[in-house]
């Protein structure tokens, strides 16, 4: 395998759109997995039937369904529940039916004459369904009369019996309060003698069913209702001395204060959420936030801010503690519209309120590191002073104040301590998170090299050092800057880009010229040097202010953004006056000695530049400044840079290149507008007071 060296590595790196996804997938998945990680989340190890040795307080107040009551009141209800049984009825049927011929055969024996007294009492004895005692069989011979009625109801009586059930433990206790089942009104020697008829055939008709004694444990089961347990805050979860009960322990571990030794699933799990969450901001910021995807330190400074909202969150998270409620979670989100992008602050802030969400387990939490954020963002997506920070800050604390309002009222919590302590908390996450806000944004955006708004707004001061030595030694430079600065803010407000941007890159683009103002036609007053010079040697004193404006730049240190607009605004075009004198001279040319040394836009605001600092001059140029010439030139200029090349590099669009043009020729139509003609003999005899101010001259 060949090496390629750490600078082809790099550049790939950049390039390669999988590559440069999954390093930061792998960066910033793996660092904000290991803060999940890195503070442990207990803070006492209590375990059941130990004595606690310190009295532990809940920091916050938490309501949950105790797991361990529920279980308990769900294990009394199953133990409640009987044994179920199942009836047969063949039971009854059978035994109903075995007596029924029972009696028949006595009654035929009863019957029959041909039997003496004593045959018949052997033949009774005989009856192999029911056993016949000898003194029994004597009763069922002489019982006379009474044995029509009695044997009339023998199988109601006994049916009557089995409708009340019979279970196999009952059985015997059945049979024992027989004489008692049986119709009040039979005499006690029809009661003997049914007892002794229908003993024999009293079976248990009533079965244990597993099957549905189950069922009807798990109907039980279900029907009990989840436990809710409250925890107020302050209230002492276990005492000291006292043993520690399941109850303590569940209360301690939904408070975030027991220790559960290590969960490597749960670890695991944390790990794979941080990685999932890092690879979502990663595909949504390159879909759609390309500004920010393209630039390594943006793309730093959203990973990092990533991983402070983890870590904050989760040294704050495991107990809980009102500690979290005064986190600036939204000065995050504020600061990286302002360096970012609105998009990907959005999605960071996203990523990292889930994180939180995750961490504590607790939609509230969430919804607080997210939704003031968003009103923060708001506020300051278009900050150009302090005051916008402010706005934004009463934004946070406002949200910060309804996201608890709402939760309070879902959990109905009169704890008005703990409700005092939210809403400072609340508020001063809310005035901390704009003033953390504004200063990350100084500081962080000097550290990272972005370029600010407030930053851009001292350059854009007409008292900066640079620009007010553009004015004294080189005041048709600086007149040039401010008209090109004009065309390149409209311009860029009309196409969406960043006016501001574009305006104090116009005032700096040409400041290389000071280093030899009568170089520049706009600066001369007289002679023009470059008619005794070779045209090659000219077109190389023009190139020069490139140089020469790197320098001073870097001196000055501006900003990277306005820098690169000083190269930018030539491209590597051709100095076309001079390559056309030489040619015009009969000199042999190469083309590449009269061009810029580049390199071309790269960016819409510098594009802007480049075509507004064309088509000022070049309309300046113009004899005859009318709405069709003014019209054609700045056409000319703009095909021409398009039919060069030089904007292929920066993300114009066609239709961008369309409302450019319009807005350069409305701008350019108003500087260059049709002035009243006075004839000269009538202007030289007005009277200076009676003569119309230069308002009413158009």
């Amino acid at each position: 395998m060949i090496a390629l060296p750490r600078t082809r590595r790099l550049r790939l790196l950049r390039e390669e759109p999988r590559a440069r996804t999954a390093a930061f997938v792998l960066v910033v998945g793996v660092l904000t997995g290991v803060a999940m990680l890195l503070f442990p989340p207990a803070v006492v190890s209590y375990n059941v039937g130990v004595v606690a040795d310190r009295s532990v307080k809940a920091p916050r107040s938490v309501s949950f369904v105790s797991e361990s009551l529920t279980q308990a009141e769900r294990e009394r209800a199953v133990v409640a529940v009987p044994q179920q049984y199942k009836r047969d009825p063949s039971v009854a049927v059978a035994e109903t039916g075995r007596l029924a011929a029972t009696v028949a055969t006595i009654d035929r024996l009863r019957a029959d004459a041909s039997l003496g007294r004593d045959q018949k009492i052997v033949a009774l004895t005989r009856i192999s369904e029911t056993a016949i005692t000898g003194p029994l069989a004597v009763e069922l011979v002489d019982i006379g009369a009474e044995w029509e009625p009695l044997a009339r109801d023998l199988e109601k009586a006994l049916g009557s019996i089995y409708s009340q059930g019979i279970r196999a433990e009952q059985l015997e206790q059945a049979k024992a309060d027989l004489p008692k089942a049986l119709p009040a009104a039979w005499t006690d020697r029809q009661r003997r003698i049914a007892s002794a008829l229908i003993g024999p055939h009293l079976k248990a008709n009533e079965l244990l069913d597993p099957a549905m004694t189950v069922a009807a444990q798990a109907a039980a089961r279900s029907a009990v209702s989840p436990v809710q347990v409250q925890v107020m805050a302050g209230e002492v979860v276990v005492r000291e001395g006292s043993v520690v009960t399941p109850q303590d322990v569940e209360k301690l571990r939904k408070l975030g204060l027991a220790s559960t030794g290590i969960d490597w699933t749960g670890a695991l799990g944390l790990f794979g959420w941080a990685l999932l969450i890092a690879g979502v901001l990663s595909l949504f910021i390159e879909r759609y936030a390309e500004e920010a995807w393209a630039d390594d330190r943006r793309l730093v400074l959203v990973g990092l801010s990533l991983l402070a909202l983890t870590a904050v969150g989760r040294a704050l998270v495991p107990a809980h503690s009102l500690a979290i409620y005064y986190v600036p979670f939204a000065a995050i989100a504020m600061m990286l519209t302002i360096l970012v992008g609105g998009r990907s602050a959005l999605a960071t802030q996203i990523a990292g309120a889930l994180h939180v969400g995750i961490m504590s387990g607790q939609v509230e939490l969430l919804a607080y590191a997210l939704v003031p954020a968003l009103l923060g963002m708001a506020a300051v997506r278009q900050a150009t002073t302090a005051r916008e920070f402010v706005a934004g800050a009463f934004n946070v604390a406002g949200g910060n104040l309804g996201v608890i309002a709402a939760f309070i009222l879902v959990g109905r919590s009169t704890d008005v301590l703990g409700l005092l302590q939210l809403g400072g908390g609340a508020v001063t996450s809310g005035l901390l998170s704009g003033l953390v806000a504004f200063g990350c944004v100084v500081l962080l955006g000097h550290l990272f090299r972005i370029t600010t708004v407030f930053e851009l707004r001292e350059l854009a001061d007409p008292n900066h050092p640079l620009l007010r030595q553009l004015l004294l030694r080189t005041p048709g430079t600086y007149h040039h800057s401010l008209l090109v600065a004009n065309l390149a803010e409209r311009a860029a407000e009309v196409i969406g880009a960043d006016p501001l941007l574009a305006r104090v890159g116009a005032y700096y683009h040409d400041i290389g010229k000071m280093r030899n103002p009568l170089a520049f036609i706009e600066n001369q007053t007289g002679r023009n040097p470059h008619d005794e010079l070779d045209p090659l040697v000219s077109a190389q004193i023009v190139s020069a202010h490139i140089r020469d404006g790197l320098a001073l730049a870097e001196r000055y240190k501006l900003p990277e953004r306005i820098r690169e607009m000083i190269p930018a605004h030539h491209g590597t075009a051709l100095v076309k006056y001079f390559y056309q004198i030489a040619r015009e001279r009969g000199q042999v040319v190469d083309e590449a000695q009269f061009r810029h040394p580049g390199p071309r836009p790269r960016t819409k605001e510098a594009g802007i530049v480049m075509l507004a600092d064309g088509v000022e001059a070049s309309v300046r140029s113009l004899s005859e400044k009318t709405p069709d010439t003014i019209r054609a030139m700045v056409d000319k200029i703009v095909d021409e840079r398009l039919g060069d090349g030089q904007l292929d590099e920066c993300d114009l669009t066609l239709r961008d290149i369309h409302r450019i043009t319009d807005a350069f020729g409305e701008l350019l139509l108003g500087v260059y507008h049709e002035r009243i003609p006075y004839p000269e003999d009538r202007i030289a005899r007005i009277d200076p007071v009676d003569r119309p101010p230069a308002s009413s001259q158009g």
